[in-house]
């Protein structure tokens, strides 16, 4: 079968990933429940995996600085501060740490540069909203919204809470 390049322009391929990117971010998990929802019954769902497929294809003829910037707008959104949709597995792990005073290593996304920084944190204080400890990255205190922390990982070391902090400080 002969295929015919499209010969899109940037900006045409720009809109095209940030419609496919937005149908993924936004496809639910259970997508045999949404398809019954909202499309009729002979209607076959669309494949992640095909998704997936034209995305890297689009983006490797997009400019990297657009594909760039759109896929930091997406993140942008996903950890807005309106947003308060938390990564349970990592907040399961931060519960762990903080039960066992264990530094955890984090991966914490930022709104300002819209990438993800990795710290090693002590917890001195946990909820569902923030998680303030002892950042080893910024060497002070620091409060982090809990929304935001990607990923967690325990480690083997151990700390103890200063008998002066006051999560109220924060």
């Amino acid at each position: 079968m002969n295929q015919k390049a499209l010969n899109l322009k940037p900006e045409e391929l720009a809109v095209i990933y940030k419609i496919i990117k937005d149908y993924e971010e936004n496809a639910p998990e259970d997508e045999e429940e949404f398809y019954n929802d909202h499309y009729d019954e002979n209607e076959e769902p669309i494949d992640k995996k095909l998704l997936s497929s034209i995305l890297k294809k689009i983006s490797k003829q997009l400019p990297e600085e657009n594909k760039e910037e759109i896929d930091k707008d997406f993140l942008r959104k996903k950890y807005h501060t309106f947003n308060n949709s938390i990564n349970e597995k990592a907040y399961a792990i931060i519960e762990k740490a903080f039960e066992q005073l264990k530094t955890v290593d984090i991966k914490y996304f930022s709104m300002e540069s819209a990438e993800f920084s990795k710290r090693n944190l002590d917890i001195y204080y946990k909820s569902r909203k923030y998680t303030i400890g002892y950042c080893h990255l910024r060497k002070s205190v620091r409060k982090f919204r809990t929304s935001r922390i990607a990923s967690a990982k325990l480690t083997d070391s151990h700390y103890k809470i200063p008998k002066t902090f006051d999560k109220d400080d924060y």
